[in-house]
């Protein structure tokens, strides 16, 4: 069964994974010793239970135990033993499974049966390794070899490979398992060679072989399921699902993890391995908090249970995932544990590896010296002697940066020479990404700037292929961790070279990628629909309950766990088709003749663009810089330092929070950040309508407060391409829906005020204003507006919701939207609001809107006043309707609203 993989930024490292590895399920006839043959038909059917039900081949085994001792059947008292060490192990209890083990050779090594007592070590064994004692492990199986003959002979030479394989040497134990493999395939043994091909499997996905991997599985899986053995499909499964995260193919691992573990929950057996696995894909996915939480869940676990191996294995996981987190002193004791443990175990492999994750752990520290060149030129070559290949072409990959940021070009060329596979499509994207990077940045130093651009442009070729399997949207937003080094160094070069157009291309490359494809539909299975209406029942039920000050926990506690179980099955949803035929469509003609065929070149922003001018804000290391397209001119200007940017924000946003407490008006002080961010660029804007694309905390900028943008149209866009998207955008139907939300002052006035307005239209307010009923109404609208309470989740912005009728309207909600309306404005507090990942990928209600196809979102950024908002909104819609943009109607809406703060807090996204 697996236990656990290392996932890093720079490449996904080998795991170590158990399969069914024991010898559970000899034939009958070949379990139980010469005795009584009653007894030795209950001892076969008991150890065939074991890997069916371990709870129902318990009791036979107790029965099975108190009849041999009555009739003194040492062989049958030392088989329901061995059954019952097998059945503990089944269930994690490793001190248990060794003591009903070492019974079961203490009492047929008394009455003088080799036979048995052999059998009984040779599963002594496996727990022995299990418990980190390798070198006992070892010692067992020579002492057992002398007594097995054909076909048990050839099932310690099996568990031989499996404790081989533990230990590291995947040479070693692959060559045992072709032997085995050939006596079970020759004898017709359909069980043992899918314990074979199941162990293989895993043993092929360490390697880097997901070809092989994925086919020894698959047909261990069917012969598992041709024998009737449920709890053996569900282990394969669970391979399955390890294979496939280390060949970085996240929603296949999340499908094939999440089908295992529900079996073993629904059998009352411990997941914790399983749980060790899904960390390992939650990291190669960037989920990197929610991956550490896991792994020191794991710890925790195995340490509790004494499983000395699988704990050292997630020491090491706990590791990969602190460093993900920038935590590099918790990473650093976490693999010196591992590695001291490994030591100990007599696992020279996995210990290597270990000395690998420091190598991993000085590199983020900036420890980029001589010493740390040394320790990755050697680990490099361990690694690949070991046969762990994907760790080896990383840390040789770390050590050629270490050559280059020396100058010593010749060496780096010689230590790339070894990472050319990682290119190749067969490796993980996280290891094509970093080799592209590598191959770059030697280009960069043998001053091959046109090469180093085209290394550059196949990594992020590589991100969007991967990113092209991923359905969930919250997958694709992390996905770009893989490229930020990458797209960092283009930047760099960008900045170096002072061309605009470069520092421009590049920017647009690396930011708002994850919306270049629609977001896939949520699951079209019951199980979700019913999960998302009890997770609306249940958070309604909560706010009751705290509106009327009762205790609320156990509503708490339940909208926590459906919330984790909706977001783990999107998770596991493909991408649409027809979206990811388009991405891979526009990607192609990208490789072959430049971003023009793209859609987002100079030429095409200039020709949307008319009299309007698009200002990207762009960070490159501690800078601010701004690329300004006006006139169809590009031009670079450097702001400043990103700090003085961001303290400035988070000043401009506190007098906002501030203002809009207040029932009168004031200043909010924008004129800083204004001379921060436009005296640079006043004479290349003039007084032109803006486009801004924003960068890190800008995207929570209330644009109105700024001097330079108070007298102007503004639009907001997560870049430039998806501004040109929105523009191009094919408008939706005619009809306006607008919903009043309960619990809001002033919002069902607001909402009457407008149908009014509109006449024929379709409003709902009230017990009306119920999820379905609203996605109903919005699915092919022209406008949609919606009034109601908004709250922004920050921790996960797809539960970000707007409270309806029968409760909470979430964003996972609008992606299921077949058209999405043309113009939403949500005039709820917050709703403009977005978590901003690294790489500048946003998510909230206006990112989901505009990546699903709606052309135009206003929103606010900051608290709005209780029934403050009905004026701006009525006088937004008076302008709308004699048919000013959605962006000058806003900013017509402002202007006349004078110094309202409820007013300076509505930002309009997209086509504008």
């Amino acid at each position: 069964m697996p236990s656990m993989g290392v996932t890093s930024l720079i490449g996904i490292m080998p795991a170590a994974d158990w399969a069914s590895t024991g010898e559970r399920e000899p034939k009958p006839g070949h379990t139980a010793p010469a005795g009584d043959p009653v007894l030795a038909d209950v001892a076969a059917e008991a150890m065939r239970l074991v890997h069916i039900d371990p709870r129902v081949a318990r009791g036979q085994a107790l029965r099975l135990r108190a009849a041999a001792r009555r009739v003194g059947d040492a062989g049958a008292e030392s088989a329901a033993e061995r059954v019952l060490g097998l059945a503990a192990r089944e269930s994690n209890r490793m001190r248990s499974a060794a003591l009903h083990l070492r019974r079961a050779v203490a009492v047929a090594d008394q009455a003088g049966l080799p036979v048995p007592a052999a059998r009984a070590r040779m599963t002594l064994a496996l727990v022995r390794a299990d418990q980190g004692d390798i070198p006992g492990a070892v010692r067992l199986g020579e002492a057992a070899s002398a007594h097995l003959e054909g076909l048990e002979a050839a099932r310690l030479r099996h568990q031989l490979a499996v404790v081989a394989q533990r230990r590291g040497l995947l040479e070693e134990a692959l060559h045992e398992y072709g032997g085995a493999l050939a006596v079970f395939r020759r004898e017709g043994d359909l069980l043992w060679q899918a314990k074979v091909l199941n162990n293989r499997g895993v043993l092929q996905a360490y390697r880097g072989r997901p070809g092989p991997a994925e086919a020894d599985l698959l047909r261990a899986e069917e012969l598992y399921a041709k024998l009737g053995q449920d709890l053996a499909v569900a282990d394969v499964r669970w391979n399955r699902g390890f294979a496939a995260g280390r060949a970085g193919q996240v929603v296949a691992a999340l499908t094939h993890l999440a089908a295992a573990e529900e079996h073993y929950v629904r059998n009352n057996l411990s997941a914790a391995l399983i749980m060790m696995d899904r960390c390992d894909v939650l990291l190669s996915a960037g989920l990197h908090e929610e991956a550490r939480e896991v792994a020191a869940a794991a710890v925790r676990e195995l340490a509790r249970r004494r499983m000395a191996a699988d704990l050292a294995e997630a020491r090491l996981l706990l590791a990969a995932a602190a460093l993900a987190c920038g935590a590099t002193a918790e990473a650093r004791k976490a693999a010196r544990l591992a590695g001291r443990a490994f030591d100990q175990q007599g696992r020279p492999g996995w210990a290597a590896v270990a000395r690998y994750m420091l190598i991993r752990t000085d590199w983020a520290a900036g420890r980029h010296g001589p010493d740390l060149l040394r320790a990755a030129v050697a680990g490099a070559e361990e690694l690949r002697a070991g046969g762990w290949a994907v760790a080896a072409s990383d840390a040789a990959l770390i050590a050629a940066r270490c050559a280059l940021a020396a100058g010593r070009t010749a060496e780096a060329t010689e230590l790339l020479r070894h990472t050319g596979r990682a290119r190749g499509a067969v490796s993980p994207a996280a290891q094509r990404v970093s080799a592209w990077h590598a191959e770059a940045l030697l280009r960069i130093a043998g001053g091959d700037r046109r090469g180093a651009d085209a290394a550059l442009r196949a990594g992020l070729r590589a991100l969007d292929e991967h990113r092209l399997t991923l359905g969930a949207t919250e997958l694709r937003v992390r996905a770009a961790e893989h490229g930020l080094e990458l797209v960092r160094t283009a930047l760099d070069v960008a900045v170096a070279d002072g061309s605009a157009r470069a520092l421009l291309t590049w920017a647009e490359r690396g930011r708002a990628a994850a919306q270049q494809a629609r977001p896939a539909h949520p699951p079209a299975d019951d199980g979700f629909a019913a999960e998302i209406a009890e997770l609306r029942a249940v958070a309604a039920e909560r706010e009751q309950a705290l509106a009327e000050g009762r205790d609320a926990r156990r509503h708490s506690q339940r909208q926590a766990h459906l919330e984790r179980s909706i977001r783990e099955r999107t998770r596991r949803a493909r991408p649409g088709t027809s979206d990811a035929t388009a991405l891979a469509g526009s990607r192609l003609a990208e490789r072959r003749v430049g971003p023009r065929a793209a859609g987002w070149d100079v030429g095409a922003l200039t020709s949307c663009l008319g009299d309007r001018a698009l200002v990207e804000l762009i960070t490159v290391g501690d800078t601010m810089y701004a690329v300004v397209l006006a006139g169809g001119r590009l031009t670079r200007h450097e702001l400043g330092p990103v700090t003085a940017v961001d303290a400035e924000v988070r000043g401009l946003r506190f007098a906002l929070h501030r203002m809009s407490l207040r029932s009168g008006g004031g200043e909010a002080g924008g004129e800083r950040l204004d001379t921060i961010l436009f005296g640079p660029l006043r004479s290349r804007i003039g007084g032109a309508d803006l486009v801004i694309v924003p960068s890190g905390r800008l995207h929570g900028v209330p644009w109105r407060l700024l001097p330079a943008c108070r007298d102007r149209t503004v639009s907001v866009a997560p870049s430039a391409a998806a501004w040109l998207r929105a523009v191009a955008a094919e408008p939706s139907g005619d009809g306006t829906v607008l919903v009043a939300g309960p619990g809001l002052p002033g919002a069902a006035d607001e909402i009457t005020s407008l149908a009014g307005r509109y006449g024929a239209t379709s409003a709902l307010l009230g017990a009306d204003a119920r999820v379905a009923a609203v996605l109903h109404a919005m699915d092919g609208a022209g406008r949609t507006h919606i009034a109601a309470h908004g709250t922004f989740r920050a921790d996960n912005p797809q539960f970000s919701a707007l409270r309806l009728g029968d409760g909470p309207l979430t964003v996972y909600d609008l992606e299921g939207l077949r058209r999405p309306p043309g113009l939403v404005v949500l005039s709820a507090c917050d709703s403009g609001m977005s978590t901003v990942h690294r790489g500048d990928e946003i998510m909230g209600f206006a990112a989901a809107l505009l990546a699903m196809g709606t052309r135009s979102v206003v929103a606010t950024v900051a608290p709005v006043r209780d029934g403050a908002a009905r004026d701006v909104m009525l006088r937004l819609h008076e302008h709308l309707r004699s048919g000013r943009s959605p962006a000058a109607a806003l900013a017509e809406a402002q202007r006349e609203s004078g110094d309202d703060p409820a007013a300076a807090a509505y930002v309009c996204y997209g086509a504008g």
